[in-house]
C-alpha cells in the first residue's frame, strides 16, 4: 500500500473510535498520531531492507505482529509520561491498521494473502534485490504510475479514488482537524 492509503485506512478507523468511544470528533493532535502511527512500520522496516541492509524484505520488525504490543505499550508510555494518553490510542490504531492493511491489499492486488509479512521473526517475506533507497522507490512509482496509466478502472484504482473520496468526506465531516486547527491560529496571529 501507499503512506497515503495508509493514512487514509487509519483516518478512517481512527475517526470511528473517536466518535463511538469520545463522542467527539478527532483532535488534531490525535490526528499527527494517526499520520505517524500510518507511517511508523514502512518508517522502520524499509529503510533497514532498502538503505541498511539489515533485513532482507522491507516487511520485519515494523510490520510483526509480536512486536506490535511492544511500540503500543511504548506509545502509550510516552504519552502517559506527557498526559495525553488519548495520543496513545490514536497511535495505536494506525499503527496496527498498516500492517492489516498491508495484508488486505495483497489479497485485492494478488488473490492471495503471504501471513509471513506480518510473522517476523518467526517467519520472514522472500528477500528483495537490495538496493538503495531510492531505487526501490523509484522502482514502486513507476509501477503506480504505470497501473494509472494503463487504462481502465482496474479494481485497484476504484478502491483508491472511493477511499480518497470517503476519507476526505469524512475529514470535512470531522471539521477538517489540522487544517482547520491552523487556520484559527494563523487568524489569530493576524488579528494581533
Amino acid at each position: 500500500m501507499w503512506p497515503w492509503e495508509h493514512l487514509a485506512v487509519a483516518y478512517v478507523l481512527y475517526s470511528l473510535a473517536a466518535r463511538a468511544i469520545a463522542r467527539e470528533p478527532p483532535s488534531a493532535c490525535g490526528v499527527l498520531a494517526v499520520a505517524v502511527g500510518s507511517q511508523f512500520p514502512d518508517l522502520l522496516d524499509k529503510p533497514l531492507a532498502w538503505t541498511v541492509g539489515l533485513t532482507d524484505a522491507g516487511y520485519s520488525v515494523g510490520h510483526s505482529i509480536f512486536v506490535a504490543p511492544i511500540v503500543c505499550l511504548g506509545a502509550y508510555a510516552v504519552a502517559a509520561r506527557w498526559g495525553r494518553r488519548t495520543l496513545a490510542g490514536a497511535f495505536s490504531i494506525a499503527y496496527l491498521s498498516h500492517p492489516f492493511a498491508d495484508l488486505l491489499s495483497q489479497l485485492l492486488r494478488d488473490g492471495a494473502v503471504d501471513p509471513r509479512t506480518v510473522l517476523w521473526p518467526i517467519a520472514s517475506p522472500p528477500a528483495t534485490a537490495h538496493g538503495g533507497f531510492l531505487d526501490h522507490l523509484g522502482l514502486y512509482v513507476g509501477r503506480y504510475v504505470t497501473l494509472l496509466l494503463a487504462g481502465g478502472m482496474t479494481l485497484q484504482v476504484l478502491f483508491q479514488v472511493l477511499l480518497g473520496l470517503a476519507v476526505f468526506s469524512l475529514w470535512v465531516a470531522d471539521g477538517a482537524p489540522v487544517a482547520a486547527d491552523m487556520w484559527r491560529l494563523l487568524r489569530a496571529r493576524r488579528a494581533r
